[in-house]
């Protein structure tokens, strides 16, 4: 699989042809889980979605999970809520994910992951991985995330 993800990289500019990420909620406090990339992937030290390529045949929803097992360690129950997709000139596109905990875990981290933050939506770290940015910037996107985590737009003044 790495070969063929890494001739992607080359045609693309991506780590594969596509490639699946997300953001866990906690639904017990309503924060999100973000992973901070770290110096040994493209765009590192970066806040950003615990995610990753799409091996073979494998559907956007099995990678994100396998992703999101094999870069946090969290293996308990996950309901996924679909969010922005983005889609490069390329033909990359990369699925994001909320990913709906009970409650807040600790990750266990890899080589992939420097650090991770359990916080509010509003108040995300920076920098920001561009990916990320893409998928706060969209509406829908930001509106699913801010209903999820049981607070409003108009609590953030």
């Amino acid at each position: 699989m790495d070969y063929e993800h890494n001739r992607a990289l080359r045609e693309t500019g991506f780590w594969g042809r596509r490639g699946a990420g997300c953001l866990f909620l906690a639904r017990d406090t309503g924060r999100l889980c973000i992973a901070h990339r770290s110096r040994y992937v493209q765009s590192p030290n970066t806040w950003g979605t615990w995610g990753g390529a799409l091996d073979g045949t494998e559907s956007a929803e099995d990678a994100v999970l396998r992703e999101a097992r094999e870069e946090s360690g969290y293996d308990g129950p996950v309901e996924l809520q679909p969010l922005f997709v983005f889609r490069h000139a390329s033909g990359f596109s990369y699925h994001n994910y909320l990913a709906l905990v009970p409650g807040e875990f600790e990750p266990r981290l890899n080589w992939e992951t420097s650090a991770f933050v359990w916080t509010r939506w509003d108040r995300i770290p920076d920098p920001r991985h561009a990916g990320l940015e893409a998928l706060l910037a969209d509406a829908a996107s930001l509106q699913a995330i801010v209903l999820a985590s049981g607070s409003g737009l108009a609590e953030t003044g």
